[in-house]
């Protein structure tokens, strides 16, 4: 990355980009556990999805690249690209009832983060 890159890209997350509950915090830590493979993390991912605009997801990411950001918890490492970081600022990703899920979603870019009925966005 080119030292003018890395003067305007933080590859550091915040609590003011993403923020975890302990539910959550405590859940990525056991599928970090629990993984049967070598990760670097689990990367969170931002795909177009139905009516409400974007849909929000998690994987096991095996490598980190370069235009990535990390979020380092006790017990684990998520990696978010770039791209994804500007849809999920400011969110709180939560863990209940068996499902993560995204809130305030949107925050940056407008919009509620809501699905408007069609059974598409559901987490």
């Amino acid at each position: 990355m080119s030292e003018s890159a890395q003067q305007i890209y933080s590859t550091t997350v915040t609590d003011t980009d993403v923020r975890l509950t302990p539910a959550a915090d405590a859940k990525m830590a056991e599928l970090t556990a629990s993984a049967d493979v070598e990760l670097a993390g689990i990367r969170l991912f931002v795909t177009g999805g139905g009516c409400s605009g974007m849909a929000y997801g998690m994987t096991y990411a095996e490598v980190v690249s370069e235009y990535d950001s990390t979020l380092e918890g006790e017990g684990y490492k998520m990696v978010i690209d770039a791209v994804a970081l500007n849809y999920l600022a400011g969110c709180e990703i939560d863990y209940s009832q068996g499902s993560f899920k995204f809130k305030n979603v949107f925050q940056t870019v407008g919009g509620s983060g809501m699905c408007g009925g069609c059974g598409g966005g559901g987490f």
